[in-house]
């Protein structure tokens, strides 16, 4: 999160947000949700092994980038990973309500 002069810009990882609010229809599904934000992963985990790939090659020389993009990936593994915890635990809790 970035502070200027008063205001608070929010950082955002990868691009599913973005992908979201320019979809035409704006009653998106759970499950359209969650297939866009698997694929926003994956494509960020992907770019971080191309960068990796292009830095031991000899064709990055700005490490930094490299870092970024491994970082960035990594973030959006364990953030994703942590979101499907709490739906499966969810899921359980529903399934052990009695009717």
């Amino acid at each position: 999160m970035q502070i200027e002069g008063g205001k608070i810009h929010s950082l955002t990882i990868g691009s599913t947000e973005n992908n979201i609010r320019k979809s035409p229809d704006s009653n998106i599904g759970f499950k359209d949700f969650l297939n866009k934000a698997v694929y926003s992963v994956s494509d960020m985990e992907k770019k971080s092994d191309e960068m990796n790939m292009k830095f031991i090659s000899g064709e990055v020389d700005n490490i930094h980038e490299v870092m970024i993009a491994t970082q960035k990936a990594d973030i959006a593994i364990q953030a994703f990973t942590e979101v499907k915890s709490k739906i499966l635990d969810a899921y359980k809790e529903i399934m052990r309500i009695q009717i």
